[in-house]
């Protein structure tokens, strides 16, 4: 046996006023098992899409039917065939965007989605019931059944910014998802069980209801006068809801209770954004109270059948701007509340907490619950008008809300409660206490922010608290110094600290929370001057404008960040009478702010350090270059040289990394490797170092190294040979004795009157000769050789007592040739230096 399967596409055009399609897949009774035996994978990309709506902010851009059901494509670039390979190819349907009659297949029905033209058009939008689509008959104006069965197929319905897709699970029951069409758009709502933080699947709407049994004219509570016969409807909870995105504003919403048969209950919905306490199991962003009253004409005698009570399975959706956001789950259930027991003192509760337990803000307006079941209408009066005067506390008329003044703070007030029942019978009065908070900063306003750096010096922390403790009342005043205050990290980072965690967090602000002090003044460079001692009494607790951390070391857990402290007063028995929100922001300085570089010894934009290696007589020594001399510390910075730790970089030899270098904090040494070296004695090349200072040697307030090269230099670095000719440098010149042989003079002689050979090398001078010695390189360390197209290959230059010995040298008139002088300094680094000569016969 045929049927017909009506899959929804594009079902937004079912819109007033507009045109779409949507398909009809004509499949048969023996492919339903093959069709769910594909479901399960619909289920996987379903929770993605959502995933990606809920936390990644994507919404679909198309619909598009194919072959077995629909494409959803998204803003990511991402798309979804949410298909069933087992189903025919669907047919075309169109909505004539004036009549709103239902074409298939190019072919009239006699259907319509809308009735009327332009804003006279009211919206039929088709619905699904005992598995049929019903659509609204023009002729008949009333929904019919058709033969187009819905069940076990995918729709999806466009409209206002929302796509709804309808998706049948492996039984075939439809679920319902909910994406947005725009970014803007509402992803979905669901209802808050603010008592458990569980989200509601089946949310309930109670309306308690009796009816007058006789006048009671001397009722003057919120909801006035009462009549004999009167429908009294009592005062219902409201429901919380949580809308996603959380931005969402319902403030001005269209919100409405649509029935499964398409009838809209008859209530007024508003909304207001949630203001109570809710478990930490929900979060309270995009939480919203729904208060839903019948309107006006719901009746006594209409009251059951106009939420169709006898109907036992009938629920309501919730619609909001036009668009059905949750299923058809919700119920309202009108309960004749005549015969209830009258309303006591546990039936009157603060934020669903009874007020035993509860304590209840001090300073703005509270309004306490009553049981909705047990009363219609109740109000507050005084139990004692002087009492509540003295407190602060004022009844805002004939209603269950207060409101405060500071003077209400850590105060027990009673008040008596008047209520009438549902038969409008004025019930016996009675007492009930209500205890408030503490008195508290807003932690919103707190005192102002302190920004304070690490140093070595370790400052102090000084937090202004203004009028803090100066502006108390002596009644408050007194009140505080009769206990300790205690200071505690609340949070670090914008991340609030755990309980489990404040030992933690406590260790991590620069100072311990015992080491405070309080001073009324500071002196003119902004220390603490006078300190206030012992703020257990009044007067000295009123002096207080700085609370003061100091100690000689910050804690061995110190850590930067962003710390907010709180100091709290609190009774024994932990009621909170204050506290002071301290946010304060610990930093370390900049390697900057501790040191600056010696100009003499860097490169000219300072990247480059020129280490120069002076030379000793210890061969290890001569490889240290004394950082010191490269750095000096800022003044008034308090840096410290043990303090600070360079790591050179290894340097890849061979394919290799190899450690070329090292640092020693005592005596901050940075030292040459002799790997730093190649075969020829040359340096390798430069030796990259960064690394970290840690102020006060605390491993928590790290200073990081800007990375820098390290160029090793011999001190024969800038060697250079000079001849000296009558106390001047002169070219040199030097006679070679038939033999072959002749000598290059050792300098000597007085000041200006010199004569010979000398070396140069780091602003130190020596003469050269077979005694000579410099950077504890003795003459083994230095070779001569003579080159040039008349020096024979075998010809040698060594040194002697006089100077350099020349031998099996050339015996030929003024020709040219060059001196050339190789020296190893103790540290390995080989260096050549060349002097222009000239070779002449005696």
């Amino acid at each position: 046996m045929n049927k017909k399967f009506l899959s929804a596409i594009l079902f937004g055009a079912l819109m007033v006023s507009s045109t779409g399609t949507f398909v009809s897949c004509k499949d048969y009774d023996d492919d339903i098992d093959e069709i769910n035996k594909e479901l399960t994978d619909l289920k996987s990309k379903l929770s993605d899409l959502e995933s990606k709506v809920n936390a990644g902010g994507a919404y679909v851009t198309k619909i598009e039917s194919v072959d077995g059901g629909f494409k959803v494509s998204v803003s990511d670039g991402t798309s979804y065939n949410l298909t069933v390979a087992s189903a025919a190819a669907g047919s075309k349907v169109v909505i004539d965007d004036k009549t709103g009659e239902i074409s298939i297949d190019d072919k009239a029905t006699g259907w319509f989605a809308t009735t009327g033209e332009g804003e006279e058009a009211v919206d039929m939008t088709p619905y699904v019931k005992d598995g049929y689509w019903y659509l609204y008959d023009k002729t008949e104006k009333e929904f019919v059944k058709s033969e187009y069965k819905a069940a076990g197929n995918a729709y999806a319905v466009v409209a206002n910014g929302i796509c709804t897709l309808n998706i049948p699970d492996a039984d075939g029951k439809m679920q319902t998802i909910q994406l947005p069409t725009t970014s803007a758009a509402i992803t979905g709502v669901q209802f808050i069980d603010v008592t458990s933080g569980a989200v509601e699947t089946y949310p309930e709407y109670a309306l308690n209801y009796g009816v007058a049994t006789k006048d009671n004219a001397e009722w003057d509570g919120p909801k006035g006068a009462i009549t004999k016969d009167q429908l009294l409807v009592g005062t219902i909870e409201p429901l919380t809801l949580q809308v996603y995105p959380s931005s969402a504003d319902l403030s001005n919403a269209d919100i409405k209770l649509v029935g499964s048969d398409g009838t809209v209950a008859p209530v007024k919905v508003t909304a207001t954004p949630f203001e109570g306490v809710i478990t930490k199991a929900a979060s309270a962003n995009g939480l919203w109270n729904l208060n839903i009253r019948p309107d006006e004409t719901v009746t006594d005698k209409t009251i059951a059948d106009a939420f169709k009570a006898e109907t036992g399975n009938y629920a309501y959706a919730l619609q909001i701007n036009g668009n059905i956001l949750t299923g058809y789950a919700s119920k309202v259930t009108p309960t004749d509340k005549s015969a209830a027991g009258a309303l006591v003192a546990a039936d009157v509760k603060y934020n669903a907490e009874e007020l035993s337990s509860a304590k209840v803000p001090f300073g703005e307006t509270v309004t306490l619950e009553f049981d909705g079941a047990k009363a219609y209408d109740a109000y507050l009066t005084p139990k004692s008008a002087s009492k509540l005067e003295l407190a602060g506390v004022t009844i805002d008329g004939k209603t269950m809300s207060f409101t405060s003044t500071e003077k209400a703070a850590g105060k027990t007030v009673k008040f008596t409660v008047n209520f009438v029942n549902f038969k409008g019978e004025t019930g016996s009065a009675f007492d009930i206490t209500v205890n408030f908070e503490g008195a508290t900063v807003d932690p919103e306003a707190p005192v102002a922010a302190v920004k304070y750096t690490a140093t070595d010096g370790v400052k102090p922390i000084i937090i202004d608290l203004g009028t803090t403790f100066t502006s108390l009342s002596a009644q408050t005043a007194t009140a505080l110094a009769a206990v300790a205050p205690t200071w505690n990290v609340i949070s670090i980072d914008g991340k609030a600290v755990a309980t489990a965690d404040q030992s933690t967090a406590n260790g991590k602000f620069a100072f311990a929370m015992t080491q405070v002090k309080y001073y009324s003044d500071l002196k003119a460079d902004g220390t603490p001057k006078t300190e206030v001692t012992a703020i257990n009494t009044a007067d000295n607790l009123k002096k207080v404008k700085y609370a003061v951390f100091a100690h000689s070391d910050y804690q061995t857990t110190v850590a930067p960040g962003a710390y907010v402290l709180n100091m709290k007063f609190a009774d024994a028995s932990g009621n909170e009478l204050k506290k002071v929100v301290a946010p304060v922001t610990i930093s370390v300085p900049t390697f900057t702010d501790l040191f600056t570089k010696v100009t003499s010894v860097w490169n000219a934009d300072k990247t480059v350090l020129n280490a120069l290696l002076v030379g000793s007589t210890d061969a290890d020594v001569a490889k240290q270059y004394v950082m010191t001399n490269a750095f000096k510390s800022v003044e008034n910075s308090g840096a410290n040289w043990n303090n600070l730790t360079l790591t050179p970089k290894q340097m890849s030899i061979s394919g290799t990394p190899t450690k070329v270098a090292t640092y020693t904090v005592s005596g901050s040494i940075l030292a040459m490797a002799d790997t730093l070296l190649d075969a020829n004695g040359a340096v390798r090349g430069n030796v990259t170092v960064d690394g970290t200072y840690l102020v006060k040697g605390k491993a928590g307030l790290k200073v990081e190294v800007p990375a820098f090269a390290v160029n090793f230099m011999s001190p024969f670095n800038d060697a250079v040979l000079n001849f000296y000719k009558g106390g001047k440098v002169a070219d040199l010149n030097v006679a070679i004795a038939s033999d072959g042989k002749g000598t290059i003079a050792k300098v000597a002689g007085d000041a200006g009157k010199e004569a010979g050979l000398q070396l140069v090398a780091s602003s130190e001078k020596v003469a050269v000769s077979n005694a000579m010695e410099l950077f504890g390189a003795t003459n083994d360390k230095f070779t001569f050789v003579v080159k040039g197209e008349g020096v024979p290959a075998d010809a040698t230059a060594k040194l002697s007592a006089d100077g350099i010995a020349l031998e099996g040298m050339t015996y030929a008139p003024n020709y040219s040739a060059t001196l050339e002088m190789t020296v190893t300094a103790l540290n390995g680094i080989k260096t050549t230096i060349t002097l222009p000569m000239t070779i002449n016969k005696p």
